[in-house]
């Protein structure tokens, strides 16, 4: 198991779904050309997976298991200013075990994890509006929800190589 928080990472600066588009296509060319890598725990198609199945929880709702403790929300709540600000999130943080509904499918392929992320950066394009009430930081702007997730999605590309 690799220690995350210590692992090498490509820094990555999201401003809009058109910056993320940019560089998934340096990842499927790398990927194409055989010289994809990764230095985290999860595969190229887990990470994509993983990045595509929290955008969709902010479109299309949470499942019923998203509980979040009374003491957890408050401590979330407390970050949601730093976690919403569009800075890559904090490596390290392990999924706990009653929220395995926020992890990749295991094993996805890349090609299954970024048409998966494909298609709901192109609903956000198409003008959907992510709008859900998040378990942890409560009700949240579109705007909010955005830069939560471009920051998500720096971290997890992070961990890809490219070259």
């Amino acid at each position: 198991m690799i220690n995350t928080k210590k692992a090498p990472r490509r820094e990555l600066a999201f401003h809009c779904t058109g910056c993320l588009k940019e560089d998934l296509a340096k990842i499927e060319a790398a990927h194409r050309a055989g010289t994809l890598g990764t230095t985290g725990n999860w595969t190229p198609g887990e990470n994509l997976d993983h990045i595509a199945v929290m955008w969709e929880f902010a479109l299309d709702g949470f499942p019923p298991e998203a509980k979040v403790a009374f003491p957890i929300r408050l401590i979330a709540r407390l970050m949601k200013g730093s976690m919403t600000s569009g800075k890559t999130l904090p490596a390290g943080f392990k999924i706990p075990q009653n929220a395995a509904y926020m992890l990749p499918r295991p094993k996805c392929s890349f090609e299954d994890g970024l048409g998966r992320l494909r298609k709901v950066l192109d609903r956000l394009d198409r003008g959907e509006q992510m709008t859900q009430k998040s378990p942890a930081f409560g009700s949240m702007t579109h705007d909010e929800w955005m830069r939560l997730h471009l920051g998500h999605a720096q971290l997890h590309l992070g961990f890809l190589q490219v070259g």
